[in-house]
Parts: C-alpha cells; structure tokens; sequence
C-alpha cells in the first residue's frame, strides 16, 4: 500500500530544508559578489574587520528577511501540502478495480496485481491499475475510469517502422528493448532502481545533516515569531511614513488642519461677540447630542423691532455661515427658523481628519 499522506513533521523537515537551502544561497551569493568587490576603489579604505563587519551586516539582513518570510508563510504551506496529499491518499484508498478485466490474447479472467496513482500533464491524478492473466501472463492496466492505457509508441529511426519492446525486471533493474520489426535496429533501456535508491538515501543523508547543522539558526520558531514581528511594524511604520508624506503634500489636508478646532464655550462667545453688533442678543445653547459629530441646537432673540422675519433669518444665516467658515463648527441644513422674533438653528461640529477634509471640499466646490 502507497503512502501519499505523511506524518506532519515530514512536512515540517521538508518546508525546513527549503528554508535552509535557501538561506544557505542567499548567504554564499552574497560573500561571493563581496569577495569580488573586495579590491575595488569602493572598498579600498576598508580594513579587514571593517568589511567583514559589513558583509555580515548585509548578509544578516537579507538572512533575516528570508527566515520571516518563509516563517510567515509556513503553517499555510504545509496544510496546504497536507491536504493535497490526503485528497490523493483517499483518492488511492477508495479507489476500486474494474470488474471481469478479460485477457485481449485468451479471453481468460484477469487477475489484479496492483495499484498506482499516476498524475497526467503534472496535475490530475488517477489510479492506474495492473491486471495480470494466470494463463499467458499477458498484462494490461486500466485507468480507474475503465478507460485502457496505452504504452507510448515509438518509430525506428532507421525506417520509420513501429518499435516493438519488450521489458525485463530483475535484481531491481528495469530493461526495456526496443527492436524493430523491419530492420536490424535495436535499442535498451535501463533503469537502475539500486542507483536511485541510494541517490535518494544520499539525499536524504545529506538534507538531515543540514537540518541538524542549520534547523535552529534558520527555522526557530520562537525567533522566526520575533522577526514577523519587527518586518510587520516596520512595514506598518512604513506605511504610516508614506501616508503621513502624502497627506503633507495634499493641500486639502493641509487646508483641513488650518481650520480651527474649537470647543463649544469657544464658539459660543465667537458667535455672541459678532451677532450683537446686528441686532441679536441672548444666545443659548441646548443639551448636545454626542455621536460622531456633536451637534448642539442654539436660539437668539432679535432686538430689532422692525426687522422682518425673513430679513432677520437670512442676515443671521450669513452672519453665522461667514462666523464659522475657518472653524471647524457648521450651520445645519435645514437653516434658521425664526418664530416671535426667536431664532433657532442646529451647530455641527467635526472632530475628524476625514470629516474636515470633506468640509473643506464641499467648501471650495
């Protein structure tokens, strides 16, 4: 039985070796291109330790830089790895043989041999399936979907002809030979399955020495936690930087920070010194309403006898509307009312940067 899911610290030696490879490149490229420059008129006034101290400088930065990201990124790889090797197991396990499979030669029940998952093009996967027939041993393989699969065909580069070949396993080496059946031409194949056995075993050897060597300085958790943390707020503050310049270079946010911020005994003493000197006395304030903005209901009492209601309303409309217009306080929609010689109307004041940044454009549109 194939096994395509693994263990989860596999995943976690192989997402490792990756890191450490890659570090390990990074590293080497980096003292190579300054060994190169070492004699150059860049470096010329530099002493031994002082080169050193800045190859290392630059070599444990970009070190760094790729131990984070790799860190960042290691948990969601290796689920990902996980979950696309266990959709394969199941697909593997679940999968069932075709039933009464007849030798093409004899017409005799074939016998299932075994299973295999191949992949087509490097992506879908299907179970491939061997049957075997107990009287001529001739073979066959059938896809799980019934459909036959068919060795690759290949043609004599003499005459053109179809190659027959015939495959020999012994000892663990494959022997494929392709002849021709038109002419003298003749061709092998081996596959030396010891060979690979011990490429891979080599492999393996090695990439747990580097683990053993290198795990705890490239892929330490508690450090790779560490140096997420420091990249994420310096981006952040990267950020902040960039959006703190661009708001320095915008002139309506300039122009939005130069409205005065005023609290409201301020701008109630601001009102009250200029509406006396037309006419209107005894400004009060209501209870405000505290929200987003806090807007706060005011009434004046016109002193003018003889003013007409729509004289009055319109002149303190002005008055007030031209009062706030550098603060950051602002007359409510629906405008004055006037009753009795009682005027009443609603203040808004705006707190933040986006609100008075909005002011300021429905102003100067």
């Amino acid at each position: 039985m194939f096994k395509y899911l693994k263990d989860y610290q596999y995943y976690i030696d192989c997402y490792d070796i990756y890191t450490i490879k890659e570090c390990l490149s990074f590293y080497i490229g980096i003292q190579n291109r300054f060994n190169k420059e070492r004699n150059t008129e860049k470096f010329k006034e530099f002493s031994k330790e002082e080169f050193d101290e800045q190859v290392c400088r630059v070599s444990n930065y970009m070190i760094n830089a790729i131990k984070t990201k790799r860190y960042k990124h290691k948990k969601e790889t290796i689920q990902k790895w996980m979950e696309h090797d266990r959709i394969e197991q199941e697909k593997y396990d679940n999968a069932v043989p075709p039933r009464k499979v007849l030798c093409k030669q004899c017409l005799t029940p074939t016998e299932f041999t075994f299973k295999d998952l191949w992949h087509i093009n490097g992506e879908t996967s299907c179970v491939l399936f061997m049957f075997e027939c107990p009287s001529c041993k001739k073979r066959q393989a059938l896809y799980d979907d019934g459909t036959e699969w068919r060795s690759k065909t290949y043609k004599c580069p003499e005459c053109n002809s179809t190659l027959n070949s015939d495959c020999i396993f012994h000892n663990n080496i494959l022997t494929t030979v392709y002849s021709c059946p038109s002419c003298a031409y003749k061709k092998e194949e081996v596959d030396d399955f010891n060979k690979d056995e011990k490429e891979w075993k080599e492999r393996e050897e090695r990439e747990n020495k580097l683990l053993e060597k290198y795990r705890s300085e490239f892929c330490d958790n508690k450090r790779g936690e560490e140096l997420l943390s420091f990249y994420e707020c310096l981006s952040r503050l990267g950020a902040e930087l960039k959006e703190k310049e661009r708001k320095g270079k915008d002139p309506l946010i300039q122009k939005a920070r130069q409205l005065k911020k005023l609290t409201a005994i301020q701008i109630k003493k601001l009102i009250e010194d200029a509406i006396e000197k037309e006419g209107y006395n005894d400004l009060k304030f209501g209870k405000p309403e505290i929200g987003r903005y806090v807007i706060i209901d005011f009434s004046v009492i016109d002193i003018k006898e003889d003013r007409e209601e729509y004289v009055s309303q319109n002149t303190l409309r002005k008055l007030i509307k031209r009062i706030l217009e550098d603060t950051n306080w602002r007359l409510m929609s629906e405008g004055i009312s006037y009753r009795l010689g009682i005027l009443t109307g609603r203040l808004k004041a705006y707190e933040q940067e986006e609100d008075l940044v909005k002011l300021v454009r429905k102003q100067k549109a």
